[in-house]
């Protein structure tokens, strides 16, 4: 503590109790901090399970314009012992801190709607997300093609089973809809306000992805949402939502990719819901996510790059 008093004391020339103050009233530094604390973590367990980590950098000399479009990630890995010239890019991510605030989940009877698409009524929202899916897609080819006939639109490759952003099963928990209203209604109106969500008292975690960056892609499409070319595995923490820094992952190509633009991916998976009814435990971890990186590479087999050394952290 010592250590950490003279640190704040010279980086910041106030005390600890000041900056703890300033801190808790400054969500945009906590989640800046939370961010470099799950790449380290990141970085210790893959060196752990036998990897060499190389940073990125997050701002390349020349500024974001010069940062490359093959390594917009934080981190190279590879196989330790390895010298071929054959690297994965990483990017780590942690979870959406106002994901339940976003799907309106504040509200009572927004929950039971969530719940029951995610379990008694999953396989018709499955169905229903992909058919809509690939009617957005199909119109949005169409259109391009008339204006672009010279240029080949992307494939339509999203997971039938797992379509759109995502749709975790709960099936099994609930065997209809009274069912969950009557769980949900054990519960006081308080337990769903915004800070209940915060503070992890609710008794419903949502679990998604933000990935708000706004792209061109190479057929000339301008989006919002990372392109499926910018890194090879997206690494999550899942750190805001279970209370533990544990990692899912997910190759890039595996995941759906956004139906009007096949080259970008989504800004917001959901990955799971997690509820106090199994103690917040994932109910199942549906494809095309892993719980472990080496499972992840080994079955997803993603294509290695070559390293551009003007993106490498050095310090």
């Amino acid at each position: 503590m010592e250590k950490l008093n003279e640190y704040i004391t010279r980086k910041f020339g106030i005390t600890e109790q000041k900056f703890l103050e300033v801190f808790r009233i400054s969500p945009g530094a906590e989640g800046y901090l939370l961010g470099s604390i799950g790449e380290q973590l990141f970085k210790e367990y893959a060196e752990n399970i036998g990897y060499e980590v190389l940073r990125i950098k997050e701002k390349p000399d020349g500024g974001y314009n010069a940062k490359s479009d093959e390594a917009r990630g934080d981190f190279y890995i590879r196989k330790q012992g390895i010298t071929n010239d054959e690297w994965l890019v990483i990017e780590c991510k942690g979870v959406k801190s106002n994901a339940e605030k976003r799907a309106n989940l504040t509200n009572k009877k927004s929950c039971l709607t969530i719940l029951e698409k995610h379990s008694v009524k999953r396989p018709t929202q499955i169905e229903n997300i992909y058919n809509s899916g690939l009617k957005e897609y199909s119109k949005a080819k169409a259109n391009f093609q008339l204006k672009n006939p010279e240029i080949t639109f992307p494939e339509f490759s999203w997971i039938a089973d797992n379509p759109g952003a995502g749709i975790p099963s709960l099936e099994g928990l609930w065997a209809s809809k009274s069912e969950i209203d009557e769980w949900l209604n054990s519960f006081d109106d308080d337990l769903f306000s915004e800070n209940a969500y915060w503070d992890l008292k609710a008794p419903i975690r949502l679990i998604q992805t933000h990935m708000p960056s706004i792209r061109i892609d190479k057929i000339g499409i301008k989006s919002t949402g990372p392109l499926v070319s910018e890194f090879n595995i997206l690494c999550l923490d899942l750190f805001l939502r279970t209370g533990k820094h544990e990692f899912v992952f997910v190759n890039s190509n595996e995941l759906n990719h956004q139906a009007k633009s096949p080259n970008h991916l989504q800004q917001n998976y959901t990955i799971a819901i997690l509820t106090q009814k199994e103690n917040f435990q994932r109910h199942q971890l549906l494809k095309p996510w892993y719980n472990d990186l080496e499972e992840c590479i080994i079955k997803t087999k993603p294509t290695p790059r070559k390293i551009d050394k003007t993106q490498l952290d050095l310090r």
